[in-house]
């Protein structure tokens, strides 16, 4: 019997919150080539971001025909998202870059150039002092806006992510600037401040969108192809690769726990410089799902589980309290790695090419799984 796009769509969330709701180790799901399997939302708002003015991008009407083309876009590249047997969902994500999140909150206007957007973080102490959460901005109405229409040709077959977070510590970093990190021993009461202000922001943002938006009460949020809790947020965690264990307890684990707390939960992304931290992270209340991407001259997570017994004990232990997601496991790596993560909760996000079987790929990790 052949399976239809809603069909497959409905079986990968409930293996999804199945996988969420347990803690025994053993629990696998996989992903096959995730990036570019569904066309992805970024790259539409900061292309087009990038190559018009800024009136003219914001403009009602041309959001609107943007937004029609882009759902339609999406529900071409379906045939690619069920292409395998794997537990990739289709996601758009509101989201222009990391500059549209900093010049959101400030109430500024980003760089744009090369598809992506940059904010330079300098404000006074001063500046930052007079900021409030303004739904009438430009960068907000132009969230919500994208996420009514996203509701509007919404029929049950792809996952939305209203907005793309920084965690609070990142956010007030993109604010402030890296002197942020001297001042967290200088003056860490204004820092504390700052962070906290930052991670209301965040929770006044999502209150904002879905109280604004006819969207689907219970569905559940989706980001980077994989399915969240009704209310989830993704936040951006790269701080916690440059501090210390003791400054994340302090400075930004309460932060990102009560924008979590406050809503459905959250995915936590850092990167392989931040191993050290990987349980820290995990323990945070309300963290979803944890991801780690790869860094340049960096030990990758996948290298490090299977060479660095310190850091791989870390990541089974920190699987067990919130599940990782492990990109960039080879072919050539699976029959090795996978007897290792059985001791743990993971999201194999696994790299195909030509020569190997992605099918036989996929069928190994759901042997090796405890998930039906």
């Amino acid at each position: 019997m052949v399976r239809s796009n809603s069909d497959r769509m409905t079986e990968r969330i409930e293996r999804t919150k199945a996988f969420y709701s347990r803690s025994e180790p053993g629990d696998l799901l996989c992903s096959v080539n995730e990036w570019g399997r569904y066309a992805i939302l970024e790259e539409t708002l900061c292309g087009d971001l990038n190559k018009r003015p800024l009136d003219e991008a914001l403009d009602e009407a041309h959001v609107e025909a943007m937004m029609t083309a882009y759902v339609q876009n999406l529900r071409r590249s379906f045939k690619t998202v069920y292409q395998y047997d794997d537990d990739v969902l289709p996601c758009a994500e509101v989201y222009w870059g990391i500059g549209g999140i900093t010049a959101a909150i400030s109430e500024a206007d980003p760089l744009f150039q090369d598809g992506m957007s940059w904010f330079e973080p300098n404000m006074s102490w001063e500046e930052i002092e007079a900021l409030r959460f303004n739904p009438d901005d430009k960068w907000m109405q132009h969230a919500l806006r994208i996420n009514q229409l996203l509701w509007r040709e919404w029929d049950e077959d792809y996952l939305i992510l209203p907005f793309l977070h920084r965690s609070p510590l990142d956010a007030a970093n993109g604010i402030r600037g890296t002197e942020l990190f001297s001042e967290i021993h200088t003056d860490p009461g204004r820092v504390k401040s700052l962070i906290q202000w930052c991670a209301d922001w965040s929770i006044q943002v999502e209150e904002f969108l879905y109280d604004n938006t006819d969207h689907q009460e219970g569905w559940g949020a989706g980001v980077w192809g994989t399915w969240l809790p009704y209310r989830g947020v993704f936040v951006n965690g790269d701080p916690v690769g440059m501090i210390s264990r003791e400054t994340q307890q302090e400075f930004e684990a309460p932060y990102t726990a009560k924008l979590f707390g406050s809503t459905g939960g959250g995915f936590f992304h850092n990167h392989a410089i931040g191993l050290h931290q990987v349980d820290q992270v995990a323990q945070t209340p309300g963290t979803v799902i944890h991801q780690i991407g790869a860094d340049p001259n960096v030990i990758t997570p996948v290298e490090a589980m299977l060479t660095e017994p310190t850091h791989r004990d870390r990541m089974l232990e920190s699987s067990l309290h919130a599940p990782l997601l492990l990109n960039g496991v080879g072919p050539d790596q699976l029959d090795e790695i996978l007897p290792i993560l059985k001791e743990g909760r993971f999201y194999l996000g696994m790299l195909w090419w030509e020569g190997h079987d992605a099918d036989e790929m996929i069928r190994k990790v759901r042997k090796a799984s405890n998930l039906d």
